[in-house]
């Protein structure tokens, strides 16, 4: 073969080689191209093509339906014969303000995805040549109408990735997601009304785009109101009647996602409004959002201490402290195995947490005292340290690293680890100010920023009982501070140990909530047998353990008996009141009556603060009865997912929650967690 025709024939083969060929178009403030999935197309087959197409910055494009003002892209094809294409499919648009008009398009780099079939009878290694004529407005603080050529070349043969299958895949994903539930529109009076009957999508945020026009005046802001099993959306009317045919659109969230929903035309279900709009989440993740998270989770950890949550452990630390000034290398292991024990148990609580949701589970944060079982078994935790402080029964170092016990000298390290495990058991279910946002946050997002968010809590909780051991052993003034070893550690330990009582008898209580009542004297017949076998008794020896493996049975057998069905106790000494529900709620403020909703739990100590300290006064009574306000109690002592969905509702994922709702249906007001009975009293005496 010579030189010149193998010239000749690298060249056929190089063509024959060469992938998809796109001609760039440009107009004067717009370049697009159009670009393939797949270098070649099968015979008969189907590929998508997209328009990737760029504005000019400052310079914007519209929408199907452009809202005010506006046109959106055009096409005029130029195909070959037997080759077909579908509509373009837009990605969800933004809302784009211009001098009191809004309109409906997008900033930036837009790809439209365009369906097309190769139904040529052309065969593999032919060309099958693409034109199209495209006409856009394109705007700034004026409009100009643009137009611009954009070509391919496709190859027909077996399909394989082209040099801009990345760029369709991920326009791919940037469109509406189908919605999974039947959404319905109706006209009321002037007002358009929407309804998506779901539970699982955060709806702070939503807006709805019509693909028809004349439908929601564009300029019309969309109010958001949520139900018990979903949320509505309400705007003007564009006209005095709902257009023709079917009507269709894409629901936007704040978080972004979108979907792709179609209207059937019927009253709204009363489910899907009446709870109030949510307030709009304001979650940032970028990373100065998750950094914001962490600092508040730390903060919230900070405070947490200082939380009456937190009183039950307060024994264990404070005989720590007081022994740091004397063992000080012992001292600063066991607050490091401390912070280390707060840590891991808060990062598990959330992987538990998160993981249990996405099975379904309606649980929030303090999920884990509202299982019988836990409660049980902390009670008698808790009993066995009060005797161990009371001295009254010594047992083995295995048996005293249990929930921090003062233990051997052989194994202090453990029992710091496990008061860090117990503290947070028991003293997480409260949510200190800044926690709850920080856990919202992080249950939200999951994954490292979860694990980040999380980490920042237990470093907050654990930090105060470090740095004061580190003062007391690294500062000889701080040490010189404190007394000499004497016969004071043993009347403190004595007196301190009234607070593990306290705490057990509160975890009686808290488990008289969650089953009936031959449960809890079952669970007190254990405890008892419990007590016997480890106190100094004439029983003999080979006795006791089987009395103790008695008592333990008996504690599980105890939570094992059935539920009870109310928690009554949980709202015992609150005022009249009616028991929390969204429907009960809804219609409430369907009659345009005030409501202050209270979810609380019996073990939510900082609940029964507040209710206690504001919930229960004589100003807080008088001014609901003078306003007329519904005072609506939830208890979630034990597992409830229409209480579990509220708290969604309101980035919330445990107790306490305070909501006020004005009378006229106003906005709900969210109050702290901590609260004030000057505060609150203003806030139902103004009703709004």
């Amino acid at each position: 073969m010579s030189s010149v025709l193998r010239f000749v024939v690298c060249l056929f083969l190089l063509a024959f080689a060469l992938p998809t060929q796109a001609e760039e178009g440009k107009s004067a403030h717009i370049t697009a191209r159009l670009i393939a999935e797949s270098a070649t197309v099968a015979p008969n087959g189907d590929i998508t093509l997209a328009l990737d197409y760029t504005p000019a910055p400052g310079w914007h494009t519209y929408w199907i339906n452009p809202g005010d003002t506006g046109l959106p892209p055009r096409f005029k094809w130029n195909l070959p014969d037997g080759l077909s294409v579908a509509d373009a499919q837009f990605p969800a648009p933004e809302l784009l303000p211009t001098f009191g008009l809004v309109s409906y398009g997008f900033n930036g780099q837009t790809v439209l995805l365009i369906p097309a079939h190769n139904g040529s009878k052309l065969t593999a290694g032919d060309t099958l040549p693409i034109k199209a004529h495209v006409d856009f407005l394109v705007c700034a603080d004026v409009c100009i109408p643009e137009s611009l050529d954009v070509s391919l070349d496709l190859k027909v043969g077996a399909p394989k990735p082209g040099p801009d299958a990345g760029v369709i895949d991920k326009a791919r994903q940037a469109m509406p997601a189908p919605f999974g539930a039947q959404a319905t529109v109706d006209l009321r009076g002037d007002q358009v009304e929407l309804g998506f009957p779901v539970k699982d999508i955060k709806a702070q945020g939503a807006y709805f785009f019509f693909e028809q026009g004349n439908v929601i005046a564009a300029a019309s802001p969309q109010a958001l109101d949520t139900g018990s099993a979903g949320f509505s959306l309400s705007g003007k009317a564009a006209g005095a009647a709902l257009p023709d045919g079917v009507l269709s659109g894409v629901l936007k969230l704040a978080d972004g996602k979108a979907y792709r929903v179609t209207l059937t035309r019927a009253p709204l279900s009363p489910s899907v409004h009446g709870l109030g709009a949510a307030p709009v989440s304001q979650t940032d993740t970028t990373l100065t959002g998750v950094l914001i998270a962490m600092a508040f989770a730390f903060v919230g950890g900070l405070i947490l201490n200082l939380m009456p949550c937190v009183f039950p452990v307060l024994s264990m630390k404070l005989l720590s402290l007081a022994r740091s000034g004397h063992d000080k290398g012992l001292a600063q292991q066991e607050a490091l195995f401390y912070g280390a024990g707060t840590i891991i148990t808060f990062v598990s609580l959330a992987l538990i947490l998160t993981a249990a949701r996405l099975f379904g589970q309606s649980i929030g944060w303090g999920f884990q005292l509202q299982s019988p079982y836990v409660t049980a078994g902390l009670s008698l935790i808790m009993l066995l340290v009060a005797l161990n402080m009371s001295g009254l029964f010594e047992v083995g170092a295995s048996l005293q690293a249990v929930g921090g016990l003062q233990v051997s000298a052989n194994r202090p390290r453990l029992g710091a680890f496990l008061t860090g495990v117990l503290a947070v058991v028991v003293a997480a279910p409260c949510t200190a100010p800044f926690m709850a946002t920080a856990i919202g946050v992080a249950l939200a997002q999951g994954g490292l920023v979860s694990f980040a968010i999380f980490v920042a809590l237990g470093v907050g909780f654990a930090l105060p009982f470090v740095v004061l051991t580190y003062l007391i052993t690294l500062v000889p003034a701080v040490a010189k501070a404190l007394p000499k070893p004497g016969k004071w550690m043993d009347i403190l330990k004595h007196a301190l140990s009234l607070l593990m009582y306290a705490a057990c008898v509160w975890l009686i209580w808290v488990f008289a909530q969650q089953v009936q009542v031959y449960g809890v004297i079952l669970l007190a017949f254990a405890l008892v047998l419990v007590v016997i076998a480890v106190l100094k008794s004439p029983l003999p020896k080979f006795i006791k353990p089987v009395v103790l493996v008695g008592g333990l049975v008996l504690c599980g057998l105890a939570a094992s008996l059935p539920r009870a069905e109310k928690a009554p106790s949980a709202s015992s000494g609150l005022m009249a009141h009616k028991v929390f529900s969204t429907e009960g709620l809804a219609a409430l403020r369907a009659e345009g009556k005030p409501v202050f909703v209270d979810l609380t739990a019996a073990w939510c100590v900082t609940c029964k603060v507040n209710e206690r300290l504001v919930l229960t006064t004589p100003e807080f009574e008088k001014a609901v009865n003078d306003t007329g306000t519904v005072y609506m109690v939830g208890d979630w002592t034990n597992q409830d997912a229409e209480i579990a969905h509220y708290l969604t509702l309101f980035g919330r994922s445990g107790v306490p929650l305070y909501v006020y709702y004005g009378p006229n249906n106003a906005e709900p007001v969210v109050l702290p967690q901590i609260l004030k009975t000057a505060d609150v009293v203003k806030l139902v005496r103004a009703g709004k």
